[in-house]
């Protein structure tokens, strides 16, 4: 009777998250940071489970700094005017080129029509709004003509998303008395870093069915520390990444999009 009893109770936490119905295919995201997850994961197997994730995430200029950044360019195109000033008549040759849909002399012509040729018609006015924006400061060489530049360049670069996407692998273990999935990795860096993420049911449903909410978070141990690039540790991101589980569309305000590996 007693190895019956010890047999039953081997078999409970097993029923425990196989009742809880653990967490398959996942997707969430975080608005606010314009971060999308999705995970992959596998049948757990004595309370551990592994995901596979794949995160995209689209990062953009932060609009409310969009003066400042204009301000510091127009410095810094009025201090480089001196030394790069022999590169003024080449901006006339270029507009000229673009204008008239004709490559300059030292263009291959093929590659002038793979590149501007294809160009939407926003884009090449944007370019050559920039262009002559230099044209104009080779002329004056005055501040006025500087930020005429910087806003005409920040028309682009501010508005230009960049969209990054990877992908990782996270192993959990079930936590009986929560019942969220939780991983801890502790990082051998200098920092002391702990990675620790979580799968948690959202709290604002009746009923989660296979919903999952997922948070991630960095914790230093070693603040006095230095990362390997000789940064403080204390400038390691230890903010909590809240992802809920609403698949869908969040707002970016994008321009122009660059895709990066």
């Amino acid at each position: 009777m007693r190895k019956l009893t010890i047999l039953a109770l081997a078999f409970v936490p097993s029923l425990a998250f196989a009742d809880d119905k653990p967490p398959v295919t996942v997707y969430v995201r975080n608005a606010s940071e314009k971060t999308a997850l999705t995970s992959e994961c596998e049948t757990p197997v004595g309370g551990e489970m592994t995901c596979h994730f794949r995160q995209l995430t689209v990062t953009k200029p932060d609009e409310a700094k969009a003066e400042e950044r204009i301000s510091k360019a127009t410095d810094d195109l009025l201090k480089s005017m001196d030394t790069q000033s022999q590169e003024c008549p080449k901006f006339a040759a270029m507009v000229g080129a673009l204008e008239s849909g004709k490559p300059p002399a030292d263009v291959d012509e093929k590659a002038f029509e793979d590149n501007w040729g294809k160009t939407p018609p926003e884009a090449k006015a944007d370019t050559l709004t920039v262009l002559k924006a230099f044209m104009n400061l080779c002329g004056n060489r005055d501040r006025a003509s500087a930020e005429a530049v910087a806003r005409a360049s920040e028309t682009v670069e501010g508005s230009k998303c960049s969209i990054t996407n990877w992908t990782f692998d996270k192993t959990f273990q079930l936590n009986y008395s929560t019942k969220r999935w939780q991983s801890t990795v502790q990082n051998s860096d200098s920092c002391g870093t702990i990675d620790y993420a979580e799968f948690a049911r959202p709290t604002d449903l009746k009923d989660p069915g296979y919903f999952w909410n997922y948070t991630a978070k960095t914790l230093v141990t070693n603040p006095g520390g230095q990362t390997i690039l000789g940064a403080s540790c204390n400038t390691v991101d230890q903010q909590e990444h809240k992802f809920t589980w609403q698949a869908g569309e969040f707002f970016a305000n994008c321009r122009y999009v660059q895709l990066s590996p």
